[in-house]
């Protein structure tokens, strides 16, 4: 589906553009949505840093033609890391902090979690629209849905024509689909029930691209859904999977392999809109993924996939084009150097000619110089995942949190314990050492670092070599040459004890800067969660929606379990926790937003108080996050 203007209105808009020149690029960004780094046709078969001997990855190859062609043109970025899950890695893109300093992480916000991306963090748009920059989201947000302000025209978007939840079927989108204009649809389409959503995506990125004025620079998100699950055919007259794919035995594969191609259409779709629109010349292109492969995803010859902290989980496909005028020039080629995902809000506010500052420490640096000029890359360190927090507990089947608000709050006890899917080890990278914690299968889903994972290769294809499967040292601990062992397959921590001494002290000096994630305390089911009118949100009526308090050791709903000591004056919730120190009996305050009241909370069996918060005494008395150790406008915890 595509929708044009007419040919006099862009000959008119060219003719403004060549009178009015920007002075900062165009900056779209293409968001693939679990793709494997060997689903793409410039990784499959031939030489990239995960596969410096060029050995065969793949039996059945799927065609991406325009993301070989793209990226032909780019800086392929062959050392750029991700979180292993949705929510946490598009988190960082757009703050420049890691999960463990939102709270966005290890775990994803699912859609009844009454929480977000905390309200006082900075979005990389919001900075952008300083710098006079047109902002638009098109497609997946996946950042909170129980208040209206945690969607994207509330953090700097525009306009935001998409869907706020992880997931979602191709074809059905009643409920998902929302958009800023007046008719709640996007303005590209009459209706959107039945169209295969890479088309969806875009039509809408056509019309915006054909409205926006070429003289103001333009921020386009660009979030596809492909190819995450569910695992639908694209329309045959897009792609016949049975037709381009009859070499393919396994249907299932086809139909995976015929999403990876309409991807790589889709990616076509939108390049074409920008240079019918007369944008391309000025324009910068990213093109990243957002967490390793899983199910028909194809990482080979990386270990792992997504929600794992081996390299097939956060090792992303990754590269920039830059423009064809002297805007902002990138040289076609390999970049080695380190990058993250958090670097994108300091590289991108370089772009836009202005500071990256933010309300809080940025994790993320500038990597303009290296992604364009081969300079170094500024960073010499990552922290893939480190947990802080409170222990998960088995409930039966299911798993919960020692913090959740389930456990505490009868009203909200039927609803289920708070969601642990994600929950990792620890994974850190210095220079060219990793060292990978796990613990054995203690939580839920085994961690993300269990022991003996296998090398992820695409449904049906046979290695050329017997994989090597590595075994923690003394239960729990992997270092890997990354540089030299991009596999993970062989385990250097009992050869090398002081390294792995120093990568261990370096992960708990990070912790001491860490939050928990916000899921170990907000991750139930709200029981307003439906009151929203079919839509992902907001939660309607709801007592316990999050939204400006997501890190603090108080809540809106009523009920809590112990007995009430009192009700103290005071309209805020630092008033309320004061009052509670200042009395002897007071084992936790209760903090209700809505109603201005302090309840003071006497001692339980198990008392639960702010030491028992997810986030630590230390940090509930100024009700503010930490952050990185430096605090620089350039950012950098290292």
């Amino acid at each position: 589906m595509r929708c044009f203007l007419s040919g006099l209105v862009v000959r008119l808009l060219l003719l403004v553009s060549a009178i009015v020149a920007l002075t900062s690029p165009h900056i779209v960004f293409i968001i693939a949505d679990d793709l494997g780094y060997n689903d793409v046709g410039f990784h499959q078969n031939k030489r990239s840093g995960a596969n410096p001997g060029g050995l065969p990855t793949i039996q059945y190859a799927y065609l991406t033609p325009t993301i070989d062609a793209l990226a032909a043109e780019s800086a392929r970025l062959d050392s750029y890391y991700v979180q292993p899950l949705c929510s946490p890695t598009r988190g960082a893109m757009l703050t420049g902090r890691y999960p463990s300093h939102t709270g966005i992480g290890p775990d994803v916000v699912l859609e009844p979690s009454p929480y977000g991306m905390p309200a006082d963090e900075t979005f990389l748009p919001e900075r952008l629209r300083a710098a006079g920059y047109r902002t638009h989201l098109v497609g997946k947000h996946h950042l909170g849905y129980c208040d209206e302000r945690y969607e994207p025209t509330f953090r700097g978007f525009e306009t935001f024509t998409g869907y706020m939840e992880g997931a979602t079927d191709y074809y059905n989108h009643k409920g998902d689909w929302r958009s800023s204009n007046a008719s709640g649809v996007p303005g590209a389409c009459s209706g959107v029930q039945g169209v295969y959503s890479p088309c969806l995506i875009t039509a809408e990125v056509d019309r915006i691209v054909h409205a926006h004025d070429p003289s103001e620079p333009l921020f386009l998100w660009v979030a596809m859904q492909s190819v995450h699950n569910p695992y639908e055919a694209p329309p045959s007259w897009l792609v016949d999977v049975n037709a381009t794919y009859a070499h393919i035995p396994d249907y299932a594969v086809r139909v995976y392999a015929g999403m990876v191609t309409a991807l790589d259409l889709a990616v076509a779709n939108v390049t074409r809109s920008l240079k019918d629109a007369g944008l391309d010349d000025d324009c910068v292109y990213v093109f990243v993924t957002d967490n390793g492969g899983i199910d028909f995803g194809n990482n080979y010859p990386l270990r792992g996939a997504k929600v794992l902290n081996w390299e097939g989980g956060i090792r992303g496909v990754g590269f920039v084009r830059g423009t064809v005028s002297d805007l902002a020039p990138v040289p076609a080629g390999a970049v080695g150097g380190l990058l993250h995902a958090t670097d994108w809000f300091a590289t991108v506010c370089r772009l836009a000619g202005i500071a990256p500052a933010s309300r809080y420490p940025l994790d993320g640096f500038d990597v303009w110089d290296t992604i364009a000029h081969g300079a170094p890359s500024p960073r010499t360190s990552i922290v893939h995942n480190a947990p802080v927090g409170t222990a998960p507990v088995q409930n039966g089947t299911t798993w919960t949190t020692s913090s959740c608000m389930s456990g505490v709050d009868p009203a909200v006890g039927g609803y289920g314990g708070c969601h642990a899917f994600g929950v990792t080890g620890d994974a850190v990278r210095v220079g060219d050492m990793k060292l990978l914690v796990t613990y054995n299968g203690s939580a839920p889903w085994g961690d993300s670092s269990p022991p003996g994972v296998a090398q992820h290769a695409a449904f049906g294809f046979r290695p050329p070599a017997n994989d090597s499967i590595p075994t923690p040292f003394r239960g729990a601990y992997f270092l890997f040459n990354i540089s030299a062992d991009p596999t993970e397959s062989t385990n250097l921590a009992e050869a090398r004890p002081a390294e792995l001494a120093a990568l261990l002290d370096f992960l708990e000096a990070y912790k001491a800067t860490a939050i928990a994630g916000l899921n170990w305390r907000w991750g139930f089911h709200d029981p307003m969660w439906l009151n929203n009118g079919g839509c992902q949100g907001p939660f309607n009526g709801s007592l316990y929606c999050s939204y400006g308090h997501e890190r603090g050791c108080f809540v809106h709903g009523t009920g809590l379990g112990g007995p009430d000591i009192g009700i103290a004056g005071g309209t805020s919730p630092e008033m309320c926790q004061a009052a509670c120190a200042a009395n002897a009996s007071c084992a936790y305050f209760v903090y209700l937003e809505r109603a201005e009241e302090c309840h003071l909370k006497a001692a339980r069996e198990a008392p639960y108080t702010c030491a028992d918060c997810s986030y630590g005494p230390s940090f509930c008395p100024g009700l503010q996050p930490r952050g990185g150790a430096r605090g620089s406008e350039a950012g950098g915890t290292e």
